[in-house]
């Protein structure tokens, strides 16, 4: 029987196919002739019997019967190397002392371990990862719509906190989820990788990307948003300096896109606003305490502690709250009613164009 037929003979029995070791080399066998035209595959001689045993770093002491396993193809009849035995070759080149990937390899490591025990090699230590699953509880793949990691790129994530959700999955240091590469480095050991799979979870990397967000360095982070907010029209060289806009509204962004669309109401012309608006926004009981504001804005300096002094003031010394003038202002300004703390937002507008705005609604 030929080793095609015999394979189909097996899958038509529903047994586990298997290579037949029709060319397999044995003591006082006479090997058949190659059939003429067909192009040689070479294939590892398996041990047969006995077992192979490792001590995997997660899921603990694994055993696979020789038998198990079959003669495998480890070049094509084009003299082309296959996985199974280049994995092999590149560890050993590389002096790898440990192996860490996922459960879906498990099936390979007795087969490597078998060649790297041929060559005279001794195995790495191994530690098989459970798959990750989405949140429908399957596996992560790019069918049910897994996303690269250029994707989260595009998507406005960090890569600081992409690395750190990766670490996570799967692995833990006490309560700790969000730190470093330093300390991910000098924390992980094998003892703390997880048995149970991992599920991905998209708020919580939403929520990590948050945080290092708001830990940034505001220039490096304005360095990061510009090419988002270039993608929208915003000419980050005409107005506003970029990074005191981005300073002033990281603690609101979740990714960099969101930062970069906050910043476009910095770079938009002035409104111009109607009578009727105007009336309809800044009531008449406010003008004259917005009249005040004005002047004490034009006479301090352009400030955050300034400017708040100038608020507390004017709410004093007309007997009125917060939002009652800060909503008005804001409006003159943007032509909306939410912005950040408004005497940030003055600083980072500019005193000059924080006049010219507020000057034309008291007109």
């Amino acid at each position: 029987m030929s080793s095609i037929s015999y394979v189909m003979s097996k899958w038509t029995k529903k047994e586990k196919p298997r290579y037949n070791g029709l060319w397999r080399p044995e003591p006082g066998k006479t090997l058949p002739a190659i059939p003429e035209g067909v192009l040689p595959v070479l294939r590892f001689k398996n041990p047969i019997g006995g077992s192979v045993v490792w001590d995997d770093a997660v899921k603990g002491r694994i055993e696979i019967s020789n038998d198990e396993l079959d003669d495998l193809i480890i070049a094509r009849p084009d003299g082309t190397p296959t996985y199974n035995f280049c994995v092999v070759v590149d560890d050993l080149d590389m002096k790898i002392t440990h192996v860490i990937r996922g459960d879906d390899h498990v099936n390979n490591t007795p087969r490597q371990i078998n060649i790297m025990k041929a060559l005279g090699a001794t195995p790495p230590v191994y530690a098989h990862l459970p798959t990750v699953l989405n949140d429908l509880g399957e596996k992560m793949s790019k069918r049910n719509g897994a996303m690269s990691v250029r994707d989260y790129q595009k998507a406005g994530y960090l890569p600081e906190a992409i690395l750190n959700y990766l670490a996570r999955l799967g692995w833990s240091h006490g309560d700790a989820e969000v730190f470093s590469k330093e300390q991910f480095v000098n924390w992980f050991e094998l003892e703390s990788l997880g048995r149970s799979p991992a599920q991905h979870n998209p708020e919580k990397l939403l929520w990590l990307n948050h945080q290092y967000i708001q830990q940034a360095d505001p220039e490096e982070l304005a360095k990061a948003t510009k090419p988002f907010a270039h993608a929208i029209g915003i000419d980050t060289e005409s107005g506003p300096n970029f990074t005191q806009v981005v300073a002033l509204l990281k603690d609101r962004a979740n990714t960099l896109i969101e930062l970069a669309e906050g910043a476009k109401l910095f770079y938009i012309p002035a409104p111009v606003h109607s009578k009727d608006a105007i009336a309809e926004n800044i009531p008449a009981a406010i003008a004259p305490a917005l009249t005040e504001l004005f002047e004490m804005i034009k006479a301090t300096e352009p400030s955050k502690e300034a400017y708040g002094a100038a608020f507390k003031q004017v709410l004093a010394s007309h007997k009125i709250k917060m939002p009652a003038l800060a909503m008005p202002v804001r409006y003159a300004l943007f032509a909306t009613t939410q912005t950040p703390a408004i005497d940030s937002v003055l600083v980072v507008l500019g005193k000059d164009e924080v006049l010219k705005r507020l000057s034309a609604v008291l007109e």
